[in-house]
Formats: C-alpha cells, sequence, structure tokens
C-alpha cells in the first residue's frame, strides 16, 4: 500500500507565497486525512501495515511553522516532522504568539507573525545574519509534543560549482547566487552556477579574481572587458573528493551537535537542502542518518532506497494538493512509473 512522505516549508497568514496559506493549508489537512492515515515519520518509514500512510514534513525552521502549523495540526491530533536548518535557529528564548493564542483572546490577529517570502528570508540571512523568521530553540522545544526532529545543515548555503562566470553583479541584476562562496556584495563581484553546499566538490575562486574584480573600472561595456581581463589571471581551483567529504562531515556533526545539544535529540533523519545531492554526499550522509530524503516525487515501499527516500511536495494553493493526493493515493502514479519504463516497480 502507498506510503507517501509529503512536505513544505511554510505557513503564510493570508496569501501563500512560496507554499500554502493557512487556509488552505487547512484545506491540505482535510484531503491529506481523508486519503490517508497520517502518523509520525518514524512510524511510516518501519510500518508494514496495509493501511495507506503519510507523513508531514516541514524544511528549515520557519517560525511560521509554530506561530500557524502547529496549532492547527495539534487541534486535529497529528504529527509531522521538521528537518532543522540548525544555524538559523534563534538563540534566544523567545516564543512568540501563536494561533492558540489568538484563539483564547490574548492576541489579535494583527499580532500574529507575519512572513515574508523565502528568498527575502535567504538573502537577509546571508547578507546581515538576520533570523527574525526562524524558530528559536525554546519555539521548537514547546513544539516536541507534535513534532519531531531531523536535520537539513547547517546554513542552507551554496557553493560554485563550474568555474564560468554567468555574470557580474551591476547593482541592478541581483541574484541569490552572489552571495556565495562569500556573502560580500560589490559591484563586479562574478557569479557562477552555485549547488548546495553539502552536493559535492566546489569551485574556489581565486583571491586575485575577486580583488580584479572589485577594483577594474565601471565604465562602458566593463562586463565584456572584464570577462577578457580574468581570463588572464589565476582563476581557482576545484575542491578534491577527500577535501569536499572533509568539509561536508563537518558540517553535518556541527548541525547534529546543535540539534542535539538544544533539543536533545540526536537525529537520524536528514533532507538535502535544494534537493541537491550526489553520489559523494550520499556517501557522507550515511555515516550519519538512517533515513536520507531527497526532493525526488514517489512513493515509499519495500524497493526504496533509505538513503535516497522521495517526498511529494505539497505546493503552493489547494488545487495542486488535490492533485497530489489524488496522483499518489491512487494507482495512477504506479501506472505513469510502469508506462516510462520504471523497472523498480
Amino acid at each position: 500500500m502507498e506510503r507517501v512522505v509529503f512536505f513544505l516549508h511554510r505557513v503564510y497568514p493570508d496569501k501563500g507565497v512560496d507554499d500554502l496559506s493557512l487556509k488552505d493549508f487547512e484545506r491540505a489537512i482535510n484531503l491529506i486525512t481523508h486519503r490517508f492515515k497520517v502518523v509520525p515519520l518514524s512510524e511510516l518509514l518501519n510500518s508494514s501495515s496495509k493501511e495507506r500512510l503519510a507523513a508531514i514534513t516541514f524544511d528549515d525552521g520557519y517560525a511560521d511553522n509554530w506561530v500557524y502549523a502547529y496549532p492547527i495540526l495539534k487541534r486535529r491530533g497529528l504529527k509531522a516532522h521538521i528537518f532543522i536548518t540548525s544555524g538559523r535557529i534563534r538563540e534566544d528564548e523567545s516564543v512568540r504568539p501563536n494561533l492558540f493564542d489568538y484563539w483564547n483572546g490574548k492576541v489579535s490577529w494583527k499580532e500574529l507573525l507575519k512572513s515574508t517570502s523565502m528568498g527575502k528570508c535567504h538573502t537577509e540571512f546571508f547578507l546581515r545574519g538576520r533570523k527574525s523568521e526562524f524558530l528559536s530553540w525554546r519555539e521548537l522545544r514547546e513544539m516536541s509534543d507534535v513534532f519531531t526532529f531531523g536535520a537539513h545543515g547547517l546554513a542552507h548555503g551554496k557553493l560554485p560549482v563550474s568555474k564560468d562566470i554567468l555574470d557580474f553583479y551591476d547593482g541592478k541584476n541581483f541574484h541569490r547566487d552572489f552571495l556565495f562562496p562569500e556573502p560580500d556584495l560589490f559591484t563586479g563581484k562574478p557569479r557562477f552556477k552555485c549547488k548546495s553546499s553539502l552536493w559535492g566538490p566546489s569551485f574556489i575562486p581565486s583571491k586575485e579574481l575577486f580583488k580584479l574584480c572589485r577594483s577594474f573600472p565601471k565604465e562602458g561595456s566593463w562586463k565584456e572587458k572584464l570577462r577578457e581581463e580574468v581570463k588572464k589571471l589565476p582563476f581557482g581551483r576545484f575542491e578534491g573528493e577527500g577535501e569536499a567529504k572533509f568539509r561536508i562531515e563537518r558540517e553535518l556533526e556541527e548541525s547534529n551537535r546543535l540539534i542535539e545539544e538544544n533539543l536533545g535529540v540526536r537525529p537520524e533523519t536528514f533532507s538535502w537542502p535544494f534537493g541537491h545531492y550526489s553520489s559523494l554526499s550520499k556517501e557522507v550522509a550515511s555515516k550519519f542518518y538512517s533515513y536520507v530524503f531527497t526532493t525526488k516525487r514517489g512513493v515509499i515501499d519495500g524497493s526504496s532506497d533509505p538513503l535516497e527516500l522521495p517526498r511529494v511536495p505539497l505546493g503552493r494553493e489547494v488545487w495542486t494538493v488535490l492533485g497530489r493526493v489524488i496522483t499518489f493515493s491512487t494507482p495512477i502514479y504506479r501506472v505513469y512509473r510502469k508506462l516510462k519504463g520504471d523497472k523498480s516497480l
């Protein structure tokens, strides 16, 4: 029988931006519980039940998980799981008001957290170290009667994976990849193709390259001229496999340490930031976790690789949720895979 792990990141109070609105989240829960028995992630992974099972997971650790998702799930008697980006969790002991406080008349609707986009949160974190829209460790502890916890890396950062320069920053063409490998943003800074810092070997640009790009005159067709000049410099180098493994191991170790130190649990589950991983990073993750989740869609069955498990995104609006709940709670998905020639089914 189908075992499906659904995932999202946020629950927005009004209109959904990157994920579901509060209203659509409640509708999504209704749709999922109509077609599946919702169980804790650990139960789903270890179950031999013939029932159709689903688990609900969140990535990153946004504060709206406490403010909006937690009260809805608790009121419904449902369990869920958060994959925590531990370096973004607030160290203070603050606990923000949530829907329980609103329902009990302790705060007004306007006093509840109003979320911005995930893109803005990423940018504010790397540029200014701001964690205002992320959970605190105390809030996570308060949520432990509903949520269990897994790991999602330390910072959710990226690193260059190619030596090809895609563009230079000109003050008007901001892209989050300009913030990597260092968040020092300046006119002329080169942008490389980036992937998650946990993906595998990265490209390390040379100091000489950044020095030239910073000082190069920004006049006329300066980008074309700068592109020619950088060809004359020591451009940089790629990490060796051993270097990359060591760096990834250190990040996973530190991520686990923070979770264990603050929540008293050693994570056994992990999900890849951005869904980026490689055979190298999969090998490293296998040393730390029993179950590793991707963003590849699918159902979990007896043939599933515990180090490469599928999940299904809920989407941004309720009609997407409806389509995915129907697809993954009926034979539709398996028929589709067979038509594609998937021999694993």
